[in-house]
């Protein structure tokens, strides 16, 4: 599954395309943010979001929230504002 430019992980479990979509726009806002070691903490943070088998479009908040936590609270609160834009598009049937 490609979810960044840099980025492919096979995986067994089934990802709406439109939640793949998302998860790439949100990883993008993520590792924008994040800086060193960023990739290692979204590879963290997607394997747990997988196990927890919330991978449908209503369980991105999840996923948003866990990526939230791995960031100090300035990048926190700029990720969590894009991240709501985001999920607001996808929520009006604008995911692009």
């Amino acid at each position: 599954m490609q979810r960044s430019a840099s980025t492919t992980h096979p995986t067994p479990h089934k990802i709406l395309p439109v939640v793949t979509r998302v998860i790439e726009q949100l990883d993008k806002v993520f590792l924008e943010r994040s800086g060193a070691g960023g990739q290692a903490r979204l590879e963290m943070v997607f394997q747990r979001w997988l196990s927890s088998g919330k991978t449908s479009p209503s369980g991105l908040r999840h996923y948003v929230n866990a990526l939230a936590e791995q960031l100090d609270e300035r990048e926190r609160k700029e990720f969590s504002v894009r991240a709501e834009r985001i999920l607001l598009h996808l929520q009006s049937g604008y995911v692009s």
